[in-house]
């Protein structure tokens, strides 16, 4: 019996505030990630361990589809002050 193939690994940058409803999803899938990384001030990078793209590819719309319909907690970016 051949041994399963070896997962694949993809990277996912998005905004701090999207990382639950993207956790949810993935774990809903049954996709595995490595803890987040902080990437840059506001984003966050997951390393998310798959064996096929399409679920991988479905999953990331559905999150992203689910982040559409919602506001972040916080502000991404300050508005610019006024002198």
């Amino acid at each position: 019996m051949p041994a399963a193939p070896s997962p694949k690994v993809a990277g996912i940058l998005l905004d701090h505030w999207k990382l639950s409803t993207f956790q949810k999803h993935l774990t809903a899938a049954g996709l595995s990630y490595d803890p987040p990384i902080d990437f840059s001030p506001g984003a966050t990078l997951l390393k998310v361990h798959y064996h096929s793209v399409e679920m991988l590819q479905a999953t990331i719309q559905a999150a992203q589809k689910e982040c559409a319909t919602a506001k972040p907690l916080q502000p991404l970016a300050s508005p610019p002050r006024t002198s």
